[in-house]
């Protein structure tokens, strides 16, 4: 742990003495922008902006506080990627081949009809479909070295006090990526050696990487996306888990440990609680975004994982939608986990269309109270 970074959110997460916790938020569905726009948001929007999930722009207007950290950006693209292709157009939706390589109908970003994709086919099936694809991450690419400049940008932000974050490569979401929800799935049974091969490939890929790091260079956090679970629990097992993609957290948390590690964040939507032991085991001590709608419970979380836990999120969606009183509900509600420390509240996940402008501007007055930066 390094006292010296001034950033709220790695001293809220490491117990540090702080003013207050960070007034961060996590981004919005495209028609929640256009219908408060319609409402009489005061702020111009351009088409391209108006579609934007995560608009720094906006998250300006608002007043949110600015992330004051670096990232090491390990080079773990594909490259090349697939050539990107319509393979047919519809009204207000096509079917494309993106440049993962996988097929599906996407509804236009203008469209105020939204879901995730709809994905036909993807690019892994067989050990073949992976051997073909291992040759778009090679280890001898050049384009995976990280530049001197990169180094020397994030020396100069550590030593401004400034977070030092690595993004990690989760393992159940890039091998999702490509072969798909089913096909993953059933692989893990049937071909349970083509997946440790890719996951092996992924995790060396990585510490090459990680490994030519200067030794004086700190890393401070950890941010890792998964997104493998639903209202009813995970994707896998904790022993899957623990037998296929723990090694892969294991052994790149062990590397980061030597630069200074403190915290790590997991990026899973619906309820894992059943992972959560796991993470721990390896370091990974931040759960985010805390869906209360799909049943995950933090004040349990809290009580049988302790303090070495800590949350993000966690307010519900729905209490927003009703406005008022329901507000006033859910910021008591986790009032009590707020008091106890190592937790930054706010959003379960991207703010959805049903949530007026008015109700959003009184939940962010409310919380700022909560918060002490009102």
């Amino acid at each position: 742990m390094r006292t010296t970074v001034t950033d709220r959110y790695y001293r809220v997460f490491t117990y540090q003495a702080v003013d207050r916790v960070p007034d961060i938020e996590f981004g919005y569905w495209p028609q929640t922008i256009r219908r408060w726009l319609r409402e009489g948001m005061p702020i111009e929007l351009t088409s391209q902006e108006q579609n934007s999930m995560f608009l720094g722009k906006l998250d300006r207007f608002f007043g949110f506080d600015e992330e004051y950290s670096d990232w090491v950006n390990l080079r773990l693209h594909m490259n090349p990627v697939f050539e990107e292709e319509v393979l047919e157009r519809k009204a207000d939706s096509v079917l494309m081949r993106d440049g993962s390589g996988a097929i599906a109908e996407r509804y236009m970003s203008d469209s105020e009809e939204s879901s995730i994709p709809h994905y036909v086919e993807f690019p892994v099936k067989t050990p073949a479909d992976w051997a073909a694809m291992k040759e778009r991450f090679r280890f001898d690419d050049p384009d995976r070295l990280i530049p001197d400049d990169e180094i020397t940008r994030l020396r100069q932000s550590a030593r401004d006090g400034k977070m030092i974050t690595v993004g990690c490569p989760g393992p159940y979401g890039m091998l999702r990526g490509w072969m798909g929800f089913e096909n993953l799935s059933i692989a893990f049974f049937e071909e349970p050696a083509m997946i440790h091969d890719m996951i092996e490939h992924m995790t060396a890929l990585a510490m090459q990487q990680l490994k030519a790091l200067p030794a004086d260079l700190p890393i401070d956090a950890a941010s890792w996306w998964e997104d493998m679970a639903s209202k009813n629990g995970p994707f896998v097992s904790p022993a899957m888990f623990r037998e296929f993609l723990q090694p892969q957290y294991h052994r790149i948390m062990e590397a980061l440990r030597q630069h200074g590690l403190a915290i790590a964040i997991v990026d899973c939507d619906g309820n894992p609680y059943k992972l959560v032991r796991n993470w721990l085991e390896e370091g990974v001590n931040i759960m985010f975004p805390l869906e209360v709608i799909a049943g995950v419970d933090p004040y349990a979380w809290r009580k049988e994982f302790g303090m070495e836990l800590r949350l993000r999120g966690g307010i519900g969606k729905e209490p927003l939608v009703e406005g008022g009183a329901a507000i006033d509900r859910e910021l008591e509600r986790i009032k009590p986990l707020f008091d106890q420390g190592g937790y930054i509240p706010h959003l379960d996940h991207l703010v959805p269309p049903d949530i007026s402008y008015y109700n959003y501007c009184t939940y962010l007055e409310k919380k700022r109270k909560l918060i002490g930066k009102a």
